[in-house]
């Protein structure tokens, strides 16, 4: 009888570490939920503390293992202390998903300068902070892996067609996938991984305004026949920080049910 060779499981995510921003809502909080099904521990930061208390008792209700944390992505400082507070707790990060982000529909007539900083902190500066955090450790580490949110529809100015608007919200996706190559390429050299996500329209709170318009408008377009769940967005955003995506680096995997397609 031959023996059956067995080899580690490439999804297993158990004793790693995560970190997810805006974690408490939306896609963040299906990221965070299914990491810890496959086994990490997770430190849900968010602008929200309640919020993430309360994933992080969904979390404990699995028997999983989660530490909130409230941080503004735009505070250095902020971010700095929620990267030591991770160590503290699980002793290493090897997983970073930037999913924190707030929505424009602002037109190019109406961007003030305020405004379009606002967004850009947010969506760019708080991604950027939160990554150069991390960078560190990773590299002292010698692996690590990082996704971070764009927008597939909104990064190729897409989105205005709904809104009458959303220029600035544009910009700040489309950087974000411009400075996930960069990075990519100056990390994968230590060992850590650099992806993003680009979801399609996704039903989540941020959208909650203007969602009837958004399936209204939209789902014709979409050969699947409807638009995202943030359980549809998640499981990507795993894949990516499993030993299953080892290969995969610089990359933008575009999650919208076939609305945009690209190769």
């Amino acid at each position: 009888m031959e023996e059956t060779i067995r080899t580690p499981n490439p999804f297993d995510l158990t004793g790693k570490s995560a970190i997810v921003t805006g974690a408490a809502r939306g896609i963040g909080r299906a990221v965070a939920l299914e990491l810890a099904k496959f086994g990490a521990r997770v430190v849900l930061a968010d602008i929200s503390i309640s919020d993430a208390e309360e994933v992080a008792t969904e979390i404990e209700g699995m028997k999983g293992q989660a530490l909130p944390i409230k941080v503004d992505v735009t505070n250095r400082d902020e971010v700095k202390q929620m990267v030591q507070s991770a160590l503290q707790r699980f002793g290493k990060i090897d997983i970073l998903v930037n999913c924190a982000g707030i929505l424009s529909q602002t037109p190019t007539a109406h961007l003030t300068e305020d405004g379009l900083k606002k967004i850009l902190d947010v969506n760019l500066k708080g991604t950027i902070l939160c990554c150069q955090a991390v960078m560190e450790h990773m590299i002292d580490q010698q692996s690590g892996k990082i996704v971070n949110i764009g927008s597939s529809i909104s990064s190729q100015g897409s989105i205005c067609n709904l809104t009458g608007g959303g220029v600035d919200y544009c910009l700040s996706k489309a950087a974000v996938q411009c400075f996930t190559r960069s990075l990519a390429w100056e990390l994968a050299p230590e060992g850590i991984n650099v992806n993003a996500v680009a979801p399609g329209t996704t039903h989540t709170p941020m959208h909650k305004d203007y969602w009837k318009a958004a399936v209204d408008y939209y789902v014709k377009s979409v050969p699947i026949g409807r638009l995202a769940e943030p359980e549809d967005i998640a499981p990507v955003v795993v894949f990516l920080v499993t030993d299953a995506a080892r290969y995969i680096v610089g990359q933008t995997i575009h999650v919208n049910g076939g609305q945009i397609m690209e190769g």
